[in-house]
């Protein structure tokens, strides 16, 4: 007997979101489709679903899971719940609220910053990374929270303080690899830092978790670091690429100075990708340079894309 995703949400404990994200993103399971398109769930797919619930929630990440065999689930499930439990995934998860879209979790995101709450924020974002994701999370919930308290506090809705616990949470969570994630012998490296005076950090980890879930080996060297150092490592690492985040101020002649001495430094086969909210305006400057702008996470990711692709080429 078929169910119609109502059903197949209740009897899995799965939010008819989160089924759509998994079937579309994720390819976990193709339901029947009726003449009016709507979904409709065989036991078998629903137990499926179940088991994946299960999964997730013991740490383990819907993009290495979602297209195994059912039998593969169930031994996976099994070996599991027979770990220790120091073995099991860095955070504790929060499955308490009803949530249903990324915007239901930057919604409780912001209250628990704005209460101090360092833990809850902690555990909704791991929850999270697990229903989406670490890709979605990091674009539809991280960057939407990092705008709403960077726009909350210019308008003085928030103390400093509440911007700093979000802050600290949101590095811990982007600095901590998702469970069952790998990285190739042969994946391209990018080093990623901030150059001296720019002491925004977010930016940067965003581009080093960007970077992990697409494959790449990350040297995070941490923000506000001089030229040459950035590029000591870069050259003694054989990178592919280095990744740089400026943020503030915007069209400094001093940081627009230590841009192109890095370029000027590194090998051209080297890649520099630039980006961050300052990126448009130094981009307008060094137009003389061969540098990879990137003015969004999307156009990051693209890029990152198509230099692991021309690897070697």
């Amino acid at each position: 007997m078929l169910s119609t995703i109502q059903a197949a949400s209740i009897r899995s404990g799965l939010s008819p979101h989160v089924i759509r994200i998994w079937e579309r993103r994720y390819e976990a399971l193709t339901p029947t489709r009726t003449g009016t398109n709507r979904r409709m769930y065989s036991p078998d797919e629903i137990e499926r679903l179940t088991l994946l619930r299960e999964l997730t929630e013991n740490g383990h990440r819907i993009g290495n899971i979602a297209k195994l065999e059912k039998s593969e689930l169930e031994n996976l499930l099994k070996q599991t719940l027979e770990r220790p439990t120091s073995a099991t995934a860095s955070f504790t998860v929060d499955a308490t609220s009803p949530l249903e879209t990324e915007a239901d979790f930057v919604k409780l995101c912001l209250e628990a910053a704005k209460g101090y709450d360092a833990d809850r924020l902690r555990r909704l974002l791991q929850r999270a990374r697990i229903l989406f994701g670490q890709r979605c999370t990091v674009h539809r919930v991280i960057c939407p929270l990092i705008q709403k308290v960077g726009e909350s506090w210019q308008a003085g809705d928030i103390r400093p303080s509440h911007e700093h616990i979000c802050t600290s949470v949101v590095r811990e969570v982007l600095m901590t690899p998702v469970p069952g994630s790998q990285v190739a012998a042969s994946a391209p490296e990018v080093v990623i830092s901030t150059p001296v005076g720019e002491v925004h950090e977010l930016g940067a980890l965003l581009v080093a978790s960007s970077a992990r879930d697409l494959g790449w080996r990350v040297t995070y060297l941490g923000p506000n670091l001089p030229t040459e150092e950035i590029v000591a490592c870069a050259r003694a690492r054989k990178a592919r690429a280095v990744a740089l985040s400026v943020v503030y101020p915007d069209q400094c002649p001093v940081i627009q100075e230590k841009l192109r001495k890095i370029r000027n430094l590194l090998p051209e086969s080297m890649a520099l990708i630039i980006g961050g909210r300052a990126a448009r305006g130094y981009s307008e400057q060094l137009t003389d340079l061969n540098i990879h702008w990137a003015m969004d996470l999307t156009e990051l990711d693209q890029l990152l894309v198509k230099l692991s692709l021309s690897q070697g080429a």
